[in-house]
């Protein structure tokens, strides 16, 4: 029962008002700067994994981008390709083979 006293004198104030209580403030202090402290690196927390979930959506989309843009350029790659390529400006392919040539002095 004096728990419960207690703790409505706390809720009406009749606590804060009492000389013996005077002593307690410090701690009270300490407490509520504990909670607001806990508070704050919650949020932080929050914000921080928000942060990392955008960038690994940011790192999955940039993967798939390197991955198609890959394909693309080995598709350009292909023989066939750049003969294609070579085609259009008016070349083709030799049917002979390269000569090496040796210079000996």
């Amino acid at each position: 029962m004096s728990n419960n006293r207690s703790i409505l004198s706390v809720l009406k104030g009749d606590f804060f008002t009492k000389k013996e209580s005077q002593n307690y403030f410090p701690f009270l202090f300490l407490i509520i700067l504990l909670l607001l402290l806990n508070i704050r690196i919650s949020f932080n927390a929050e914000s921080l994994i928000r942060q990392s979930v955008a960038l690994e959506k940011e790192i999955t989309s940039l993967r798939l981008t390197y991955i198609n843009t890959k394909s693309e350029l080995m598709k350009v790659y292909k023989r066939s390709a750049v003969e294609d390529l070579v085609n259009t400006q008016g070349l083709s392919t030799s049917n002979n083979p390269p000569i090496i040539i040796d210079y000996n002095e």
